[in-house]
């Protein structure tokens, strides 16, 4: 019997993004928080169609929604990672155009268009250095 992999090749088993999340785990406990809330909005369901009184249900999608906001708030936590700022020549001669013509505020917001990852600290800072 043929795995998947065998079958769709290695390459395309890659690069479906569910099994790097499930296989990887980058971060288990937003893996974690995910799974409590998506198990107690089924808990919800279920308890609401077997007839059990009105609270459950109320309970378990509040305690859903807190899992939620937790796994929500950590996975965002992992994404504040603070990139170097990495001009191009191109960039650096638009940068010095604008100081040049004392527009050092514009410089500053087009250099944080072009450095996404980098904190707005670190961009401005770059900036005057140049």
């Amino acid at each position: 019997m043929s795995s998947f992999s065998d079958v769709m090749g290695p390459t395309v088993w890659k690069s479906f993004p569910a099994r790097r999340n499930v296989l990887g785990m980058k971060n288990p406990m937003t893996n974690l928080a995910f799974s409590v809330a998506a198990l107690f909005c089924v808990v919800a369901l279920i308890t609401r169609f077997a007839g059990s009184p009105v609270i459950v249900p109320i309970l378990s999608i509040i305690v859903a929604a807190i899992a939620l906001v937790v796994g929500m708030r950590t996975r965002a936590a992992g994404l504040t990672v603070d990139q170097p700022v990495v001009f191009t020549a191109d960039q650096v001669k638009k940068i010095q155009e604008l100081k040049s013509q004392g527009q050092e505020g514009s410089a500053i917001r087009q250099a944080q268009l072009w450095s996404r990852g980098a904190s707005a600290e670190a961009v401005a800072e770059a900036v005057r250095k140049l």
